[in-house]
């Protein structure tokens, strides 16, 4: 998954249905990073980067947790 090249900031809904996590700890269940720093637009917003990447909607349904490493939240919270 990434982000679309032509329009940075439309980021499309992502969807997930039955997943199971195995032994994955919360720490590395997503990587929702900063833009980057030449993504500024002066005219725009000045030195202020767009910050599409961080505008994401993630929607886990039927979600498992297995192993002895699983997260500290549930389907309810994520």
């Amino acid at each position: 998954m990434g982000l679309n090249p032509g329009a940075s900031d439309h980021v499309h809904e992502q969807i997930f249905k039955d997943i199971v996590f195995d032994n994955v700890h919360e720490d590395a269940m997503l990587n929702i990073y900063d833009p980057p720093t030449s993504w500024a637009n002066p005219t725009d917003c000045g030195n202020f980067p767009c910050t599409a990447p961080q505008n994401v909607v993630l929607r886990f349904t039927g979600t498992t947790y297995t192993g002895s490493t699983v997260p500290s939240f549930t389907d309810a919270d994520f």
